[in-house]
């Protein structure tokens, strides 16, 4: 693989590169995150515009605004949602262009101009769907300015996406998990056998399966970790009105958990430790019924590896619905695809 890039490369040198960097990116409901090769970005993937009163003062001493086709956002707001959705219409939106193009600026140097090749994926229910895969690139290619406003200073990015290329999002974390920083495989023998890759994330359930050195299938269910916090939020309203457990958004309540199951609201304080263990039994046991729902013979599978946000947060519980010494859970499950993304484009 190396040896195939090192040979590309050589019929190109210096400045006939087609890009300078390659940035790996992943704008999900939920979080965004990118990599490239000195630097890497999480954060949550909320987009809210704001006008030219809409910010009097921080307390946040590294607060900053983007200013983009001349308009101005703040991301990573919990208070608001990002683009959202699971229909292929997402990706024609505004707001995914502006979530991807000021993500993207988070990683590059102001007053350089990079060329970039963008590595990013998609559902496994879209990977073949030319239309959104189309439309995605449209959006990000081309040249992009953002500038980055701090209370001390502003900083314009001018980038130029002059590649795209798209996968289904399980590959990620499968390159990830077989190839090192180098381009040298890490378990060559691995990629001789069945592996199947399962990412659990906002939005979607995605699994892909590498058999003889190729990805053979994909497969896709519009379930994920969203509904997880849906089911808590809408038990919580049932047996704790008081809570008043709408008044915090998804990203919120999702934030709040993933430090406590004691949650705080307008009207106070509330535990609940007890709600939180049944829905993540309940959505870990509906991950596992879907996943056996398509047939597969999991007899054959040398390693079944669980990546995605939704891997960390039910770790425990998937295991127990698993049951099997094969089970792997993607170290840096929530970057991992991003990372795959970028050695993907890199190598």
């Amino acid at each position: 693989m190396k040896k195939n890039n090192e040979e590309a490369m050589e019929m190109q040198s210096g400045e006939d590169l087609a890009y300078t960097k390659v940035i790996g990116i992943d704008v999900a409901n939920s979080t965004l995150k990118a990599y490239t090769d000195d630097a890497s970005i999480v954060y949550r993937n909320t987009l809210k515009k704001i006008n030219d009163a809409g910010v009097i003062f921080s307390f946040n001493t590294d607060y900053k605004m983007y200013v983009y086709n001349n308009e101005v956002y703040e991301v990573g707001d919990l208070s608001v949602m990002g683009s959202g959705g699971r229909g292929q219409q997402r990706y024609r939106s505004d707001d995914f262009q502006v979530e991807s193009v000021i993500g993207l600026s988070k990683l590059l140097t102001p007053g350089k101009v990079e060329k970039i090749r963008v590595v990013t994926g998609v559902p496994s229910n879209y990977a073949k769907n030319t239309e959104v895969i189309n439309k995605l690139k449209e959006t990000l290619l081309g040249v992009h300015t953002v500038k980055e406003v701090t209370w001390a200073k502003v900083d314009e990015i001018t980038f130029d996406v002059v590649d795209v290329l798209v996968v289904a999002q399980p590959l990620g974390t499968m390159y990830d998990y077989m190839v090192d920083d180098n381009g040298e495989y890490i378990n060559p023998g691995l990629l001789k056998k069945k592996v199947i890759v399962i990412d659990i994330g906002w939005g979607t359930l995605d699994l892909a399966i590498l058999e003889s050195s190729k990805v053979r299938s994909t497969f896709g269910f519009e379930i994920g970790v969203s509904d997880y916090i849906a089911s808590i939020q809408e038990d919580v309203n049932n047996r704790m009105p008081e809570a008043n457990i709408y008044g915090l958004n998804a990203h919120e309540l999702d934030n709040q958990l993933l430090q406590s199951t004691t949650i705080e609201t307008p009207f106070g304080e509330f535990d609940l430790s007890s709600i939180v263990a049944e829905h993540k039994m309940d959505s870990a046991r509906t991950i596992y019924q879907k996943v056996m729902s398509l047939g597969l013979e999991f007899s054959q599978f040398y390693r079944i590896i669980l990546t995605g946000g939704g891997a960390m947060l039910f770790e425990k519980e998937l295991r127990d619905q698993f049951q099997d010494s094969r089970l792997v859970i993607k170290e840096n499950a929530q970057i991992s695809n991003c990372r795959g993304f970028y050695l993907l484009g890199k190598f």
